[in-house]
């Protein structure tokens, strides 16, 4: 097993003084993404993100990155260009993560198809599913040399061909190739199985500028696996520093409700990660409900951390040690957020925040290898 290794905000901020490349982002999120392209060497010039609770966080830590905090729907990509003080084609990378929970495999997929979405703070998003189109109308007004855009790995599967297709055909029609495939954040320093589809656009002439061709883009875009041995999660966790009174409060939230019983079935340490559904539990559990509780296997990397599964009152991943939910510290760990990254209003607040994040050292390291392969090529 590889060991994790913690990092600062100014290891971030060091490393984005390199400035490597430029990068503007949509659907920015609390910085997950942003922070990864800081990683990289990426100077970022602008943000969009419209949830308040969102930008608080994104600002507290990057105060200086201009934010537009708009419905993408309102904004032009002249609205970014000016703020961002370029002109189109110039930019190196621009980024987005549209939400599409209706191919989210941590859900049904496939049901809930443009329905309005209700962010935590009461902000709503009509038929969300278009939204990778507005991001697509964006990019055809800034004409960047590449487009990354996130999404969950359900995209890649069964129904989901038809809009992956359109999606392609959106960049196609804008002179870009593309390609798309599921990375793991667990194969990039991060101890969590968190598996998510990049979506990355090349533009033809950047194609031909960096001698890469449509046979070889895959392999040249997406890197290799920088953690052949995965990151356990006891090995990222045990020594964090957590705040007793919070450990308390989660403790004796199981201890009220409906958790106790389910949580108190999996045994500590288990050799697998375990749930209440498992096939064991069938008589005490004959509906296999409560299939999102789960006690992981503190050997392995964490299952997937969603945005609604690590806040109190919902079954989510669980300490493997402990009957209480993950703290705020260790969730900072299992995402690979730099130990000192500012989270914004109450613990629920700060657990979604983190569950909706890219992964910022997979972003890292599929940023940094963009920029090898195509961007350094055509400087």
């Amino acid at each position: 097993m590889s060991n994790y290794k913690p990092y600062k905000l100014k290891d971030v901020i060091d490393n984005s003084n390199k400035e490597l490349f430029t990068v503007i982002s949509t659907f920015a999120g609390g910085g997950g993404s942003s922070t990864g392209y800081r990683l990289a060497g990426g100077k970022i010039l602008c943000v969009n993100e419209f949830v308040e609770a969102a930008v608080e966080t994104y600002k507290s830590n990057y105060p200086n990155t201009p934010v537009l905090p708009d419905d993408i729907k309102q904004l032009k990509g002249e609205d970014f260009l000016k703020i961002a003080g370029i002109k189109k084609g110039e930019l190196d990378i621009l980024d987005g993560s549209p939400p599409c929970s209706a191919f989210s495999t941590a859900g049904k997929r496939e049901k809930g198809w443009d329905q309005t979405k209700t962010y935590s703070d009461g902000k709503q998003v009509e038929n969300i599913e278009d939204l990778f189109f507005e991001f697509t109308r964006i990019a055809g007004d800034i004409m960047p040399k590449v487009v990354i855009g996130e999404n969950v790995a359900g995209i890649t599967m069964g129904e989901a061909t038809e809009y992956r297709n359109k999606i392609i055909n959106e960049f196609d029609k804008l002179g870009y190739e593309t390609v798309y495939k599921v990375l793991s954040a667990a194969d990039f320093e991060t101890p969590q199985d968190r598996k998510r589809c990049f979506f990355v656009a090349v533009r033809n002439d950047i194609m031909e500028n960096a001698g890469i061709n449509f046979m070889t883009l895959e392999s040249e875009i997406y890197p290799e696996p920088v953690t052949p041995e995965r990151i356990s999660i006891k090995s990222a966790i045990d020594d964090c520093k957590n705040d007793p009174e919070q450990e308390k409060e989660l403790f004796e939230y199981v201890q009220k409700g409906f958790q106790k019983k389910w949580i108190e079935l999996l045994e500590f340490n288990p050799k697998r990660h375990r749930k209440p559904s498992d096939i064991d539990f069938i008589d005490i559990n004959p509906k296999r409900s409560m299939f999102n509780m789960i006690r992981p296997c503190p050997d392995l990397p964490s299952p997937t951390l969603t945005q609604r599964g690590q806040q109190m009152s919902v079954s989510g991943v669980f300490h493997y040690a402990k009957n209480r939910k993950l703290t705020i510290p260790e969730l900072k760990r299992l995402m690979g957020l730099p130990e000192d990254f500012r989270l914004e209003g109450k613990f629920d607040k700060q657990a979604e925040r983190i569950g909706r994040m890219v992964a910022p050292l997979m972003m890292k390291n599929l940023a940094a290898n963009i920029y090898e392969k195509v961007l350094k090529r055509t400087k």
